[in-house]
């Protein structure tokens, strides 16, 4: 997907009042600013640095290996009206067509051995 021909004048990207667009000087401060990244390159990257990619997996992923459920099952004695924000805030991070699947986090450590959470419910390293 980085590389296709729809990417050739690269993949910057801005979100804005729920709108995309690729303008980054638009609205400085106001939008946010994304980008696609060569995860490959940056595991080579790192690996020729002397780091150790610790963990590669989706957002949704990360976050629920995190704990996420744990967090917004501790937020049980809040409001109804707090409680359904942080629903939809947690469905907005985590939905395959919605945050989810799209973004991707990456872990990169140097001499610790230790396996991290979040990335304990898929690991996609072997995919890099």
């Amino acid at each position: 997907e980085y590389y296709s021909p729809e990417r050739s004048a690269g993949t910057l990207l801005c979100h804005s009042r729920h709108r995309w667009h690729d303008d980054p000087f638009a609205r400085p401060g106001l939008q946010d600013v994304t980008a696609w990244v060569d995860f490959t390159a940056v595991a080579d990257g790192a690996v020729a640095a002397g780091l150790d990619v610790a963990g590669y997996t989706t957002q949704a992923h990360f976050l629920l290996g995190s704990g996420l459920d744990e967090f917004l099952a501790g937020a049980a004695d809040l409001e109804v009206a707090t409680r359904a924000s942080l629903s939809q805030q947690a469905l907005l991070l985590t939905l395959p067509g919605e945050m989810g699947e799209r973004f991707k986090v990456m872990a990169l450590s140097r001499d610790f051995d230790e396996r991290l959470r979040g990335f304990a419910l898929r690991d996609l390293r072997r995919a890099l």
